[in-house]
């Protein structure tokens, strides 16, 4: 094995996998996503395992599925002593560094002085993450949440009050990382991560990227048509397109820097997608649908991962630490639940699985439909068991905009796939799902939806997407009031 790489990752959240000008987006214009991919390889079905942001972020960051791992739910964070990409790429003699969101360290007293008397607008995530909340990285130049792209702030390594963002939140971040690229002058390798919010909500973008017409926008099969969503779906894209920009200039940089052009594995993926007007919703995610599960994950390593494009094999973030520790040549602990898919991404022989776990746990609840599940989905299925006992199947060679759910027309397949979920939880230590999958008493009563109805904008409403509430909701008289 030659060097160990440098290794980059480019994490971004709520970027639906469809949009990337090669993954056949007519709107976008994403070019160095696709020189990227062209010169790589690009999964064109990669999914997130557990499609919200903190459970996810634990899967990446851990190597196992959100259910069994060191961050199981929304609210929970990753766990002092937990293993992680940081720490066994330290152990294999990385230097490791993280710039951005984290998401997975948000401990509700951890506000400083500077945040309690003067946060910035909008703020509802001002904490400090605690040093051993992070993951095991040495460089933190990171916040939990800004949700503000042009109004944010960063907590630099044992710094008590944040630093304050002058710039959106994408360019800066990017600024923040080729700087540290300049100046590294370490003889290890190294593993940084530059995680961004964009294109997650609030919606905006830099006056320059916000190019698209609403009006002409070309849009799903199961687009809801409406000017909203088209409003909506216009600035998605223009973050999106900013965002290649940043990856273009943060490529640049490496390939300027002798230390870094010839020895450079790059990975850009998001922790999840966002329905964004599909099925009559925008700014969610937390359903098994295609949109909110399937994401971007793009490898990029010249001369060592051969020019490919698109591969069709089935790939999830559970995947990413075993894959990445794989390429980079170090050990692969027995601890982790993904597989190892670097003999793929060199062209050696590779057998990809046949199915993918999918779940929601610890969903955060903002509102009654939000609902856990456990799932899998397969070349033509996919399938979900909700925690009321309702499931989902949707027949993706027929229907791969999933607009009907044949649960009831298809009993064998889902007593099929029921088995394989069952199993596939066994494999990976499911703690009590299978208990509500094998012996679950449907609830006897309907849930009485007391919340006035649209009363969240960044909660809008999803009943249509689970059949849970063609039976299990009743709405108080004056909800609606």
């Amino acid at each position: 094995m030659s060097k160990r790489p440098h290794i980059i990752y480019i994490l971004s959240d709520e970027h639906c996998g469809f949009a990337m000008g090669h993954a056949g987006d007519p709107n976008l214009q994403t070019p160095q996503m696709d020189r990227l991919a062209a010169e790589g390889v690009s999964f064109e079905r990669a999914y997130a395992n557990c499609p919200v942001c903190t459970p996810s972020r634990g899967t990446i960051f851990s190597g196992r599925h959100a259910h069994a791992g060191p961050v199981q739910g929304f609210f929970d964070v990753f766990k002092a002593s937990s293993p992680s990409t940081a720490t066994l790429l330290r152990e294999a003699g990385y230097r490791t560094a993280y710039f951005g969101k984290w998401h997975c360290g948000a401990i509700r007293d951890q506000v400083p002085p500077e945040m309690r008397d003067n946060p910035p607008p909008n703020c509802h995530w001002p904490m400090r993450t605690p040093e051993y909340h992070r993951g095991g990285f040495q460089d933190w130049y990171g916040f939990e949440v800004n949700n503000a792209p042009f109004d944010g702030f960063y907590y630099q390594n044992d710094e008590t009050n944040p630093r304050r963002m002058t710039k959106y939140q994408t360019d800066e971040l990017t600024d923040l990382a080729i700087e540290y690229l300049n100046n590294y002058e370490g003889e290890e390798p190294l593993f940084l991560v530059l995680s961004v919010e964009p294109p997650h909500f609030p919606l905006d973008a830099p006056q320059e990227n916000q190019r698209f017409d609403p009006a002409t926008l070309q849009t799903r099969a199961n687009f809801t048509d409406t000017p909203e969503m088209r409003e909506q779906l216009a600035m998605y894209y223009a973050m999106i397109e900013n965002l290649d920009q940043n990856i273009g200039r943060l490529r640049e940089k490496i390939e300027a820097t002798p230390k870094f052009e010839d020895n450079t594995l790059t990975v850009y993926f998001s922790d999840h997608g966002d329905f964004m007007g599909s099925h009559n919703i925008f700014q969610r995610k937390e359903y098994p649908h295609e949109e909110s599960v399937r994401i971007p994950a793009v490898f990029h390593w010249p001369d060592h991962i051969p020019a490919k494009g698109m591969t069709p094999e089935l790939w999830s973030l559970v995947d990413l630490l075993p894959t990445t520790l794989g390429l980079a040549g170090a050990a692969i602990p027995k601890h982790l639940q993904g597989r190892d898919y670097s003999p793929l991404l060199r062209g050696e022989e590779f057998k990809a699985p046949d199915d993918l776990l999918l779940e929601m746990v610890g969903n955060p609840r903002w509102s009654l439909d939000l609902l856990d599940w456990r799932g899998l989905v397969n070349d033509r299925w996919k399938y979900a068991y909700l925690e009321t006992g309702h499931e989902l199947l949707f027949d993706l060679e027929n229907d791969p905009f999933e607009l009907n759910n044949v649960a009831n027309d298809n009993p064998d397949v889902c007593t099929v796939l029921k088995a394989r979920l069952l199993k596939l939880l066994s494999e990976s230590r499911e703690p009590y799902y299978d208990v509500l999958i094998e012996h679950g008493v449907k609830p006897q009563t309907p849930v009485r939806d007391v919340s006035p109805s649209g009363s969240s904008v960044l909660v809008p409403c999803a009943e249509k997407l689970s059949p849970a509430w063609e039976d299990m909701i009743v709405r108080a008289p004056d909800a609606n009031a």
